[in-house]
């Protein structure tokens, strides 16, 4: 587990690093470029918050999956490529997206708040933790708490790095 943790770290950094020659559809950053809403922070902002809940919402679903199967690891495949899809899309959000660098701002913290308030539920989760029965030991589930919003906190971080940080130059400008 401990290797998956690492690889994925070594990935995430990668993708940052490299993340100006990074693929992204060109297509769909032509498409978003071109709407005038999507200019707009409060509203690309909005549509960025909603996707992440589309694609946490789908990798949650998805992650039922292995429970009626049995593939081993299946469950490892899906969160890597939920990673990769939410990585490729927020880059993809960062292209399209021209405007002052306080307005890429505002787009990335109100788009990537989403993992933000995640972390939030899950550390307040976690500090209240109490036993379900008498004698249950409670460490699991603070653990799978714990675990959660380290998640939602990566998420959140990579999130808003990758959306206010690493997009056009130009953007930088004004």
């Amino acid at each position: 587990m401990l290797t998956f943790f690492f690889a994925g770290m070594v990935l995430v950094l990668v993708m940052i690093i490299f993340s100006r020659t990074l693929w992204v559809a060109s297509g769909m950053v032509e498409r978003l470029a071109k709407k005038k809403w999507f200019q707009n922070h409060w509203l690309s902002g909005g549509y960025l918050f909603g996707i992440n809940a589309l694609y946490y919402g789908a990798t949650i679903c998805l992650l039922f999956l292995p429970i009626f199967t049995n593939i081993p690891y299946l469950h490892l495949v899906l969160m890597f490529l939920a990673t990769i899809v939410s990585i490729f899309t927020w880059s993809a959000f960062s292209a399209a997206w021209t405007g002052s660098f306080k307005n890429r701002l505002k787009m990335a913290l109100k788009g990537s708040s989403f993992y933000l308030i995640l972390a939030l539920i899950m550390v307040t989760q976690w500090l209240s933790v109490k036993p379900l029965y008498p004698n249950e030991d409670t460490f699991m589930r603070a653990l799978g708490w714990m675990l959660g919003f380290f998640v939602s906190a990566v998420a959140f971080s990579i999130c808003f790095i990758f959306t206010a940080f690493l997009g056009k130059r130009s953007a930088r400008v004004s």
